[in-house]
């Protein structure tokens, strides 16, 4: 079987879970009509199945003025089809689906961003869980203090075990799934997935 890296807009789609507002732009001129309705600072990325690590391959990019939207419009739009999200802030998680050899599809959870590889703060169950199982995943994560309202932060975690039994679901609509990452995942008062990447058999 080959694997296939399923595009940004793509996977956005896939996923049942709370996703940040986002339009998709094909040309230049529709983002100059398209950046006027916008409320500022928006973040503007790549869609394209070459690009995987969109912060290492500078595929992503917040704006904070309509003259730095257009020049980084113009640019993106050379190297793929144009994401323009609305700008989310909060807590940085990680859900993720895997398929193992042994056990089949294991989801995924964690602390996220940029540093998910480099502390691997990641708790695991066989899919489909059960809102015990999220809950129990949660509190064996070392940084479990951030979902906690840490600093001022509020975090719904409710809506977070909810969203991650969901995920869970899944691979039983598309089993052809073989690696869903959604990082960030930014928790507040609303959760709402950012990016996601998903690798599919074909």
């Amino acid at each position: 079987m080959q694997k296939e890296v399923v595009p940004l807009i793509e996977s956005l789609k896939l996923l049942n879970i709370s996703v940040a507002t986002y339009a998709v732009i094909n040309s230049f001129s529709a983002f100059e009509k398209h950046v006027n309705k916008l409320s500022f600072p928006i973040v503007l990325k790549i869609s394209s199945p070459k690009i995987i690590h969109k912060t290492e391959q500078k595929a992503v990019y917040v704006a904070y003025t309509k003259e730095e939207a257009l020049k980084t419009a113009k640019e993106f739009l050379k190297k793929g089809q144009l994401v323009v999200q609305e700008y989310v802030s909060g807590v940085e998680f990680f859900l993720g689906i895997k398929k193992d050899a042994s056990f089949g599809h294991v989801l995924l959870a964690g602390i996220g961003g940029i540093f998910v590889e480099v502390y691997k703060d990641i708790s695991t169950r066989v899919c489909p869980i059960t809102k015990k199982d999220a809950e129990e995943m949660l509190d064996e994560l070392k940084g479990k203090k951030l979902l906690d309202g840490f600093r001022g932060k509020t975090v719904n975690k409710k809506l977070l075990v909810d969203s991650m039994v969901q995920l869970s679901k899944l691979p039983n609509k598309h089993p052809e799934i073989e690696e869903l990452d959604v990082n960030p995942f930014m928790l507040g008062k609303t959760n709402k997935a950012v990016d996601a990447r998903i690798v599919v058999n074909k």
